[in-house]
């Protein structure tokens, strides 16, 4: 067995199909998600494999909830950027279908991301 030295899920939030948001590290713990960018993302994980379909209804509007009060209570900034987890590193993640939705939605980052210099510049991430 792999030695795993997690204390944690990495993510900030998973969200279920059932439109749930379920915390893991939250709003103010520094993720474990992506190598080099935890310190200025927000990691969502919506749970399950998006490569021939998208999330459902539920779980789409309760990401989509999460970012909006993430805005409100100033986690993450109103002129946000939101990439796919493959965006940064070598994986499928959020899935084919997934990522090609989220590549239609406003906020989307449609250039190489660039890591901001202050955490209180915070990238959105999702990821499946």
């Amino acid at each position: 067995m792999a030695d795993c030295a997690w204390d944690d899920i990495g993510y900030n939030f998973m969200i279920g199909e059932d439109g749930q948001v379920y915390e893991a590290r939250g709003w103010d713990r520094v993720g474990a998600h992506t190598h080099g960018w935890n310190d200025v993302a927000v990691a969502f994980s919506v749970m399950g494999n998006f490569n021939d379909r998208v999330p459902n209804d539920k779980a789409l509007t309760a990401l989509k909830n999460v970012i909006a009060c993430g805005i409100r209570m100033g986690k993450i900034t109103h002129n946000y950027k939101m990439y796919g987890h493959r965006d940064v590193r070598q994986t499928e993640c959020p899935g084919n279908s997934f990522y090609a939705l989220l590549q239609t939605w406003p906020h989307f980052g449609h250039t190489k991301p660039v890591k901001p210099t202050s955490s209180s510049h915070h990238q959105t991430q999702t990821s499946d």
